[in-house]
């Protein structure tokens, strides 16, 4: 029998730490980038007391969000395997086994359905309030600039050069829009690139790594959920900003006209 040698143990021994620290490495920044993710929706629009329930309710089952009430009975059946106090021998079992049957029974008893659609029609309402406001601020900061270069003693094309800036209106709410999803766009294209390393990290283990395996796997569909739930989540700030545009054209067309009455 040919017996590994004092240097190839330790190569051995290095590769195996370094293949430890970057998985650690690759699951804790996936799990800083999806609370970021989570953290700037919430910051656009703070949830709801009704919405927090839900995601109570998810958390403790660990899944997330879902109208599938299959997907719901499984997680609760595998995690009551874990916690049912007749076969657990965790300390909080009956706690837990309790806060699991209230969740299960609160998302099991209701048409979960409604309250997706609810939240997706509170969402697109709440994002195109927060554009309009945001926008009315911006215009009329704007304006107050205009009127200052007007004072300027300027020459009659550089005022019907700075009018026609002030007119536009789109280049006004462009700025509007990457106020609100700025940096959230930024973070899920932050969070897609992790998920390639996460993948490419995979590709570079073997059969010997199936621990290191399994868990970067679940890491990248944990991540999966998250762009799932942020792309959702950008899709509702489309519709907001669509909304936003179209009450905002005929009222900026009927400013522009007046403006240009104004200058003769």
């Amino acid at each position: 029998m040919e017996l590994i040698g004092k240097k190839s143990f330790r190569s051995i021994f290095r590769i195996t730490r370094g293949t430890e620290r970057r998985k650690n490495s690759l699951l804790k920044k996936a799990a800083v980038l999806e609370s970021n993710i989570e953290k700037e929706m919430d910051f656009i629009i703070p949830k709801s007391s009704s919405k927090n329930d839900l995601m109570k309710y998810f958390s403790i089952l660990g899944i997330k969000p879902t109208s599938d009430k299959v997907k719901i009975r499984k997680a609760y059946i595998n995690k009551a395997k874990v916690y049912h106090p007749d076969i657990s021998s965790e300390i909080n079992s009956e706690r837990m086994m309790k806060e699991l049957n209230e969740a299960y029974a609160s998302l099991t008893g209701k048409d979960i359905k409604i309250s997706i659609t609810a939240d997706e029609k509170r969402s697109v309402f709440e994002i195109e309030r927060l554009s309009l406001d945001l926008y009315v601020k911006l215009r009329n900061s704007d304006y107050e600039k205009m009127l200052g270069m007007a004072r300027q003693g300027i020459t009659r094309p550089e005022l019907i050069a700075i009018v026609n800036d002030f007119c536009d209106w789109n280049k006004r709410f462009v700025k509007v829009e990457t106020a609100i999803t700025g940096k959230l766009d930024k973070r899920l294209k932050a969070l897609e690139k992790h998920k390639e390393k996460c993948k490419k990290f995979v590709d570079t283990l073997d059969s010997s790594d199936a621990m290191e395996i399994s868990e970067i796997n679940k890491c990248i569909t944990a991540i999966n959920n998250s762009l799932r739930e942020g792309y959702t989540f950008r899709s509702y700030a489309d519709i907001a900003f669509s909304n936003a545009r179209e009450r905002i054209v005929p009222i900026e067309r009927e400013q522009k006209e007046k403006l240009r009455r104004n200058l003769g």
